[in-house]
């Protein structure tokens, strides 16, 4: 079976799709994915990427020296936020994207998209390509149980808020993939909740039930496979002596990360951290681009670079992050508690979520984050051996659960196109 894949944005809109894209590869199938990367990234030179046709549909745009996609002057995860958003890293690369899209649709028996890729959908009608959309944050997928502003009004409103959003954001979004659709000769999009961010063929949430429970007004054709994970590359990977000194020469630490978010504010978020740690009273490991910065001299301070989180995790007494569903995962399944710090977009949600579990206090906004606030909220999760209870638990749960390999069975399930369209679609 020829499967295509199609994701864009940043490294946390890839590597879920890679991670797929690999669980399809290594199960027999041939795997074309296409992605945009906002940022200006080309994922060609990654080692697990073998045997994996990639497609790079940036076009001609080329990334603005200031881009920030979390210096956006909104309230993070806001309607307006997704629309400055979309209008100045969605739109430009739209054209290219299409181009994409039909490359797929014209040699794949299945395609799958991510929830926003407009461009997708359009194709995949034009082609008789059958679509699967890919979620990777649950609060896309319509429930009336749950608000789509984050504050829990009832049923009535949530439905109400639910079909109002719909309609501005249908009206407002996506302009140039609209013209490609009249261009095309199709029908305008209706509902862009029922249309492109979900596919009644199958629309897969790359969630785990034990963090989100699936909420009850969800139809069958919604399904929660867990969080898709890469296979773990760094077997080779020697903790450094120093770590290990660190690691033994006391308490546990606190791990400091804000991940990709780093690089758009590395000097004043990598001394946030820096503050928190020694108000806090804590030792700390704090993640930083340390080769642009000056390392503090504190022993009970580690720098650190990129490291795998999986190996460190696990040593530490507490995780503060950006609430990336990356990290947000990792933490989890090193049954760690958190401190969240959201920067923007769906990392208030991720945030949410692990506050209901137990395993956080409420989320620090970074715009309002505050050495003293920062320290004050890991001594209260500290604290707390219910956070500590409840990440152990959840932490048990999500390592029985794997991800990519449902998600697999349930896209190879899926009727493939006959011979015969594989051939019209081709000559179309």
């Amino acid at each position: 079976m020829k499967i295509g894949l199609q994701t864009w944005g940043t490294d946390g809109d890839f590597f879920p799709f890679l991670a797929l894209a690999i669980g399809l590869r290594d199960a027999g199938h041939q795997v074309v994915l296409a992605y945009t990367s906002v940022d200006g990234k080309d994922y060609s030179d990654r080692d697990d990427v073998t045997g994996i046709e990639l497609i790079r549909a940036n076009g001609n745009v080329t990334v603005p020296e200031d881009f920030n996609p979390y210096a956006i002057n909104a309230r993070p995860g806001s309607f307006k936020e997704y629309t400055t958003l979309l209008d100045r890293w969605f739109e430009p690369f739209t054209e290219a994207m299409f181009n994409a899209s039909v490359e797929l649709c014209q040699q794949c028996d299945v395609v799958v998209g991510h929830a926003v890729c407009h461009t997708l959908v359009t194709a995949g009608q034009k082609f008789n390509v059958p679509r699967v959309s890919l979620v990777l944050t649950p609060i896309i997928v319509r429930s009336d149980h749950t608000s789509p502003i984050g504050v829990e009004l009832g049923t009535i409103i949530n439905a109400f808020l639910w079909s109002a959003g719909g309609r501005v954001s249908t009206a407002w979004w996506f302009n140039k993939a609209k013209a490609i659709r009249k261009q095309e000769g199709l029908p305008a999009i209706k509902s862009l909740q029922k249309e492109v961010f979900t596919s009644d063929m199958l629309t897969l949430v790359a969630a785990s039930e034990s963090l989100c429970p699936r909420p009850i007004d969800w139809p069958n054709m919604v399904q929660i496979t867990g969080f898709l994970n890469l296979p773990s590359t760094d077997e080779s990977w020697q903790m450094p002596e120093d770590l290990k000194l660190f690691l033994n020469d006391g308490e546990s630490p606190v791990y400091m990360t804000f991940g990709s978010c780093m690089q758009f504010d590395l000097e004043d978020s990598t001394a946030l951290m820096i503050e928190a740690a020694r108000l806090s009273g804590k030792r700390a490991i704090i993640q930083s681009d340390w080769d642009q910065l000056h390392k503090p001299q504190d022993p009970n301070i580690f720098c650190i670079d990129r490291t795998p989180h999986a190996e460190v995790f696990p040593h530490c007494s507490l995780i503060v992050h950006h609430g990336g569903a990356g990290t947000t995962q990792a933490a989890l399944l090193a049954g760690k508690p958190s401190v969240v710090v959201p920067h923007g977009f769906d990392q208030s949600y991720w945030a949410t979520q692990l506050q209901k579990a137990g395993v956080a206090e409420k989320a620090i906004i970074r715009t309002s984050a505050t050495p003293k606030r920062l320290s004050s909220a890991i001594h209260a999760v500290l604290n707390s051996p219910k956070a500590l209870e409840k990440a152990l638990e959840i932490s048990r749960e999500m390592k029985l659960q794997n991800g990519v390999q449902k998600a697999v069975s349930l896209i190879v399930a899926i009727p493939k196109k006959s011979p015969q369209q594989v051939e019209a679609s081709r000559l179309a």
